[in-house]
Order: structure tokens, then sequence, then C-alpha cells
């Protein structure tokens, strides 16, 4: 969803400064880029990364959320990018995967987050 469209989702986003893993599957396997992720909410996330990717493409992300003490690995498809800056829809995440989002949210970010 591009920034113009932030009006028609389904979930607030809240801004936040988490270290994110994007694994990209290139013609030669897998590839890692590593970013930042700058907002999140419980249908995706908008990150800063090292690479530009392409609109539809299918990763999988990996999040460093503060409560988890391994990385939380989501599937997420690449719905617009502006030059480094990527937006994220997670693809078939588990609700229990959609509830650690949302308890983060809730628990480390504060309306003032809000965007």
């Amino acid at each position: 969803m591009a920034p113009q469209d932030q009006g028609r989702r389904r979930f607030p986003r809240y801004r936040t400064d988490m270290k994110v893993t994007v694994l990209v599957l290139g013609p030669e396997g897998h590839v890692t880029v590593n970013g930042l992720c700058k907002q999140i909410g419980e249908d995706g996330l908008g990150a800063i990364i090292a690479n530009e990717l392409s609109i539809g493409e299918m990763v999988d992300l990996q999040l460093s959320m503060s409560l988890e003490p391994t990385p939380v690995s989501l599937r997420a498809l690449v719905r617009w990018h502006n030059r480094l800056q990527h937006g994220f829809e997670f693809f078939g995440i588990s609700s229990e995967q959609r509830a650690m989002i949302r308890d983060y949210c809730k628990d480390h970010l504060t309306e003032q987050n809000r965007i």
C-alpha cells in the first residue's frame, strides 16, 4: 500500500526502530539484506533496506522484537517501494504471530507513535 493509501489500512501503523532482515530468493539462492523497520502494524510494516526490491516479490522477514529471544519470521509481499523505502504486507501469518505484533505495538508503542 503506497503512503498515500494509509487511510485505507485495516490496522493502525506505529513508528518504531527495529532491526529487520529480509531474505530474498535470487537466481543463485537466498540473499540476506539487513534493514531498519520504521513502522509496523498487524498487517504489515515499512522498512528501509539496502537493496531495492520489486513490487509483488515474496520475501521472508526476520524481526528482532524486544520481547522475543529469537527473531520472529514472517512471509510478506512487497507492496510498494520508493528507492530504499519499502512497504510489506504480511502473507499467511498465524493468529499467534498477529497477536505477538499486536502485543508489541500495545506494550511498546504509544498513541504518539501512531501514524
